[in-house]
């Protein structure tokens, strides 16, 4: 069902609060604005900016999608005090890639790999990318970020422990769930995570206890890599993430941006 609007919307740039989506409607994937229950289409996407159609769905009507496909994914390892467990602090960032293939959106299933013996959840807070940035000081990072959204940087411990590199512990097909929104304009600084599994809570923490701050990180990682609009920068995860198993639901929930739920199946 589409919802006429009378008159088209001038071009603004995203500088507000707002909810982005990614979604389909049969055949087709657009990006709209989520305002009370429903979507309001853009012409493009919002990394060039909110140009309105006059296309309006009702949200129950769309398929809500993963909120952006990325170029490339970091993520940040040690960057909570509480997963450290009395280890040495990092003296900085500890950034490795996820890869674009792993990421999967609302809904969608994670799939256990087959010979992945324990994998755990890990609720994190993922900052996306507005526009190119190539070694931004710490002073100008946030003017890069489009928004944020919630991730699970789900992880095979085993292969995490008994591999060099942690390429399939961290990038196993589906292991980076991500949405349901990207969400504009929040302080990044201060906000509520909570992971549950089956409705049991088994994290809890908040934004103000990373290590290294969303600036900081933006600005580390820009130095050398250069950051593309949609790429994603996952923060870290707190506390002792919990095992997920075949027939769970994992959500990941972060105040303000909304809930990210995903079913658990074996391969």
């Amino acid at each position: 069902m589409i919802i006429p609007v009378i008159q088209k919307e001038n071009m603004r740039k995203v500088g507000c609060f707002m909810k982005i989506v990614r979604c389909r409607v049969t055949d087709r994937v657009f990006y709209g604005v989520v305002e009370e229950e429903a979507v309001k289409e853009i012409e493009d996407t919002p990394f060039s900016g909110i140009s309105y159609t006059s296309n309006v769905y009702p949200l129950s009507d769309v398929q809500v999608l993963a909120p952006v496909m990325p170029s490339k994914i970091l993520a940040l390892a040690l960057n909570y005090a509480s997963h450290i467990r009395g280890s040495p602090k990092p003296t900085k960032p500890e950034p490795f890639f996820k890869t674009p293939s792993s990421v999967v959106g609302l809904g969608e299933s994670i799939i256990l790999p087959k010979g992945a013996e324990t994998v755990q959840e890990e609720a994190e807070l993922v900052v996306v990318i507005g526009r190119k940035c190539r070694k931004a000081s710490r002073a100008q990072a946030m003017e890069y970020v489009l928004g944020y959204t919630c991730g699970n940087d789900v992880s095979a411990r085993e292969w995490q422990r008994g591999d060099v590199q942690w390429w399939r512990a961290k990038s196993s097909d589906t292991f980076s769930p991500i949405g349901p929104y990207i969400v504009t304009d929040v302080d990044s600084s201060q906000l509520n995570i909570w992971a549950r599994v089956n409705g049991r809570e088994v994290q809890h923490c908040n934004t103000s206890e990373l290590l290294f701050d969303v600036p900081t990180l933006i600005s580390f990682i820009s130095d050398v890599v250069t950051l593309e609009p949609g790429d994603l920068v996952f923060t870290g995860t707190s506390g002792v993430p919990a095992q997920i198993k075949n027939g769970d639901v994992v959500e990941v929930e972060i105040e303000g941006i909304g809930v990210l739920s995903n079913p658990v199946v074996e391969e």
